[in-house]
């Protein structure tokens, strides 16, 4: 195990521990709490799932975050995680952060998702003979 991955582990499932964990408790950390996230949600593009969607949405979202998260922390289906997280950040991207025009977010993310591809990518070929039992 090389010391070096098991750094980059422990950051972003920190990072995305703390993610999650914002979006369920408001106060917490930070955070903005579910209905603040499901409205942020509503108001950057996806509005068309209504009051109800958007809050379902927020909570899946921040479940998924927490679980690929703890994943990451347990080295455990990184594969998954890493490329779940990048998912997160390419759709975080595409319609929060370019459309903002705020460029030192647009950087942030792409290195965010750069990284977590990248890592899932490496990744790949050590669990793709479990996609293939």
């Amino acid at each position: 195990m090389n010391i070096g991955n098991i750094i980059i582990r422990i950051a972003f499932g920190l990072l995305f521990v703390w993610g999650g964990l914002e979006k369920f408790f408001e106060g917490f950390l930070g955070g903005v709490g579910l209905q603040n996230a499901a409205g942020f949600l509503k108001s950057s593009g996806w509005s068309f799932l209504g009051d109800s969607g958007t809050f379902v949405l927020a909570i899946i979202l921040s479940s998924l975050e927490l679980i690929a998260a703890i994943l990451l922390l347990a080295n455990k289906k990184l594969f998954f995680a890493f490329t779940f997280l990048a998912f997160i950040m390419l759709v975080a991207l595409l319609t929060i952060h370019i459309p903002s025009g705020n460029w030192m977010n647009i950087m942030i993310h792409i290195a965010l998702f750069g990284s977590l591809l990248g890592l899932g990518l490496n990744h790949f070929n050590k669990e793709k003979t479990i996609w293939q039992q």
